[in-house]
Formats: structure tokens, C-alpha cells, sequence
């Protein structure tokens, strides 16, 4: 999934606003930090933020997104992922409705 944030965000952020979805769940840094994981448990990862860049020019968002709603720049677009399947829900689930609490357009990739 990809969030393009009207407004500046950090990975931290993202994963705050996330959180918000279910109280219960945790986060966790990967690779030293830049990657965070929003976990239901230790062993049980729900949503990846990947990471958060800066895009100054739409053309940018819509050579790689065709399909993405025009949006004024800049604007901030973050990476993130699900598991597979039906394990990855939750974090669909969630990444929508952060993305109301971020300004955010949340795309789907594959839906």
C-alpha cells in the first residue's frame, strides 16, 4: 500500500497513526530503525512502514501511480506492507483509516 500525505510525516508518525486501530498492538524497529513494524504480537506482524520521501512534483506520483488522485505537492509518500492473504487485513484495515488521521490518500496495490 502506499499513503500520500498532504502534510509532512515521519515513519514514526505513520506508525502512531496505526496503532490507532487497535490498542493492543505494538511496534517494533527493524534494520537499526528506518523500518518499523506494527506487530498484534511478537511473532505476529499486521503492517511495514517502509519509509517516508519527500515528492515535490505530482508527475513524479503519477508516473508510478497512474491511477493515484491528483494531490497539490509537495507531499509525502510512504511504503508500506501487509502479509499476504487474509493474515493481512488488519493492516489494510488500518492503513485506511490512518489514513483519515494523516490527511492521507491510502492506495491499495493489487486489490
Amino acid at each position: 500500500m502506499t499513503l500520500l500525505c498532504r502534510g509532512p510525516v515521519e515513519t514514526r508518525d505513520v506508525a502512531e497513526a496505526l496503532l490507532l486501530h487497535d490498542e493492543t498492538w505494538g511496534v517494533r524497529a527493524l534494520d537499526d530503525g528506518p523500518v518499523l513494524q506494527v506487530c498484534r504480537d511478537a511473532t505476529h506482524p499486521v503492517i511495514t512502514v517502509l519509509g517516508v520521501r519527500r515528492v515535490d512534483s505530482f508527475d513524479e506520483v503519477a508516473r508510478i501511480l497512474p491511477d493515484a488522485p491528483t494531490l497539490s505537492t509537495p507531499l509525502w509518500w510512504v511504503d508500506t506492507v501487509t502479509p499476504f492473504g487474509p493474515e493481512g487485513e488488519p493492516g489494510v484495515a488500518a492503513a485506511l483509516e490512518a489514513s483519515m488521521e494523516l490527511d492521507a490518500v491510502c492506495i491499495v496495490h493489487g486489490d
